[in-house]
């Protein structure tokens, strides 16, 4: 897309009363002293197009002021221009006038034309946007955008000028190895595998030091007599082994008999036992005294379960009270959520609907007005909804609350039979007690003078008594002692074979020993080869780095005419990390003098210009202080500060190169 400036007029612009100028489409200068509206100009053109000034801002001051620095009351700001797109003349106008209402000033109405057609503002700008967005005007008309937006966006942009960059030869293994991850994923995988094998080769030194010490703690040992002394102590042990088996066996059946022994005499205890608890006579009687005591028993758990029945009961009213209470308040909650709604609601009929204007007084649109009645009808529909909400859910709470207090007096009324069922069980137990105590006496003294068999007239308890001391004679010593002390002696022969073993088995661990520290010196040396090609892998990330970065400068730069980019900085470790950083003739932008960063400015913009195929007007403003040629691929207006030119000035067809 092509755009130029064919002709512009400004009407109380700023510091601007009047100006009209026709460029067609040419390059041309705008002179004029300081502070007559040069840049006013370049400010104009930006509000007519984006709404803004040359700084970017929205909200600046475009209205003309007086000598105290107040705003000129009942002017209107206006601006138009004719601008050619690709051949195309299309006229853009906007103006902002004053909204006075009933005297007082209440703001400022902005209107715009297209094609001295009437459109909206934001139909309007919508045309500007699909034209060209805003960003890229900028970009494109601002000579210090670029170089001052944030560095990787900068470095983003060039990238995307350069297009395909293709990669550096002679590191196609690398590629291979990449499998899709970038260059600094990949040293970053490379990196934590030399760190985990440099920290496993460092450990080996450490663990063939401690093998080779227990090889010298046992060089030149004889275990020949060790192995020989192991043999007669396994001999040694089995003999005693066999001896104490032997003497087990032998405890074992002594055991058996003294095992007999203990039943006959536990059956000779019980028979005495039995003897002296002889309740055949008596039976009758203790039978009874177990019913008095079950029929006591029953009396007292009646009472118990009637009063817990009173309690029951009584927590049922407490729960059902609580309940109600809570209802009553949930009701009056309701009735106040009513009052409030039926307040909104009258208070909300009762108002009129305005549909004037609150700036200006005036009656608004009939489609605006008619949303604005709609909307209040919407919202006297929703309070009214609301009201009959609350109606239903007040009758609905009101019918619970009264179902909530007959349930109350229902559960009144039956506390009255379980208050009754207490008293009664309680003269029940009383009767039951007091039978209790005079039969159990007369109980007692029956069993009192009641008769038992005494042992030693009871032939079963006799016979025991007999096989008893039948039983004793055949039972001998305890061989126990023997049996601990050939338990300690084999203890201790083991713990001596436990430590030949111990002994004998180094001699394994020596072999053992030996053919690891062979193997972990092999494994050393295969650590330190990974490292070593680790280091190379490393070393060609670095130089395909360096070499992607040296055709990424050089494809970039190849876009621009004077200016020169940086995009990596070298570090004193050799790495390379992403930057962008405009230089002309080595000078960073930065340094620069003013006239310099301009001459790289319209640099940038024509080779943006070119890759996004779109050419703008473009403003220099200061220019009388750049003595280098502006050499620009569109349309060129320049303003130039000259003291003794007293009003605005403009030559056309004037070369861009001067």
């Amino acid at each position: 897309m092509n755009m130029k400036l064919n002709k512009i007029a400004i009407e109380n612009f700023k510091g601007i009363k009047q100006f009209e100028a026709d460029f067609d489409g040419e390059n041309a200068t705008i002179k004029a002293a300081n502070g007559v509206g040069k840049t006013s100009v370049y400010d104009a053109f930006l509000w007519l197009v984006f709404g803004k000034d040359s700084a970017g801002k929205k909200d600046f001051d475009l209205r003309p002021l007086d000598d105290d620095n107040q705003v000129i009351p009942g002017l209107t700001v206006s601006v138009t221009a004719e601008i050619e797109i690709d051949g195309v003349a299309h006229i853009l106008r906007k103006q902002q006038e004053e909204n006075v209402i009933k005297g007082q000033l209440r703001g400022y109405e902005t209107s715009c034309w297209l094609d001295e057609v009437p459109k909206k503002v934001n139909e309007y700008q919508a045309f500007i946007n699909d034209l060209i967005p805003e960003e890229t005007f900028k970009m494109l008309t601002n000579l210090r955008q670029f170089n001052e937006l944030h560095w990787e966006k900068r470095r983003a942009a060039l990238l995307a000028i350069a297009g395909d960059i293709g990669t550096p030869a002679g590191f196609e293994s690398l590629l291979a190895q990449l499998k899709g991850r970038s260059t600094k994923d990949y040293k970053k995988v490379l990196t934590d595998r030399k760190a985990m094998i440099i920290k496993e080769r460092d450990e080996i030194p450490a663990r063939m030091d401690e093998l080779q010490r227990g090889l010298d703690q046992y060089a030149g040992s004889d275990l020949s007599a060790v192995a020989a002394k192991r043999d007669a102590l396994k001999q040694e042990i089995a003999g005693l082994e066999e001896q104490r088996q032997a003497v087990l066996q032998s405890e074992m059946a002594r055991q058996e008999k003294i095992d007999a022994l203990n039943v006959l005499k536990n059956q000779q205890a019980a028979r005495e036992r039995q003897l002296a608890s002889d309740t055949g006579g008596i039976q009758h009687l203790l039978d009874e005294k177990h019913t008095l005591e079950s029929q006591v028993s029953d009396k007292h758990s009646a009472v118990v379960h009637a009063k817990n029945a009173v309690c029951v009961h009584t927590g049922q009213i407490s729960l059902a009270e609580t309940n109600w209470k809570r209802g009553l308040e949930a009701l009056n909650n309701i009735r106040e959520s009513y009052r409030i709604a039926k307040e909104r609601y009258d208070k909300a009929v009762s108002e009129p609907c305005d549909t004037k204007c609150y700036a200006c007084g005036q009656e608004l649109p009939t489609d605006q007005a008619e949303q604005i009645k709609a909307k209040k009808q919407a919202s006297l529909a929703s309070l009214s909804l609301d009201l009959s909400r609350l109606v239903q859910s007040g009758n609905a709470q009101m019918e619970a609350c009264k179902i909530m207090q007959a349930e109350i007096d229902r559960l009144k009324a039956g506390l009255i039979p379980l208050n009754e069922a207490i008293e009664k069980a309680e003269i029940e137990l009383k009767e039951a007690q007091e039978y209790k105590a005079r039969r159990l006496a007369e109980i007692d003294q029956l069993i009192k003078h009641y008769k038992t068999t005494p042992p030693d007239q009871d032939a079963i308890w006799l016979d025991l008594g007999q096989k008893i001391n039948a039983l004793a004679a055949e039972i001998g010593g305890s061989s126990s002692d023997k049996v601990r002390l050939l338990g300690i002696e084999i203890r201790l022969k083991q713990d001596e074979l436990q430590y030949l073993n111990h002994t004998l088995a180094q001699a394994d661990r020596i072999k053992q020993d030996a053919a690891r520290i062979e193997e972990l010196g092999e494994t050393e040396k295969q650590l330190s080869q990974q490292i070593a090609d680790i280091d190379a892998q490393l070393a060609m990330i670095d130089a395909y780095v360096s070499a992607e970065s040296n055709l990424i400068e050089e494809s970039v730069n190849r876009k621009f005419r004077l200016v020169k980019f940086k995009l990596f900085n070298r570090l004193l470790n050799g790495g390379i990390e992403p930057c962008c950083e405009a230089t002309l003739n080595g000078v960073p932008y930065q340094d620069c003098s003013y006239g310099q960063k301009a001459i790289m400015g319209i640099d940038i913009i024509n080779t943006l210009s070119d890759h996004y195929r779109i050419s703008v007007p473009l403003f220099v403003d200061n220019s009388e202080s750049i003595t280098y040629p502006l050499e620009f691929s569109g349309q060129l207006i320049r303003l130039v500060a000259q003291k003794s030119v007293k009003k605005l000035t403009v030559e056309k067809k004037e070369t861009a190169n001067v």
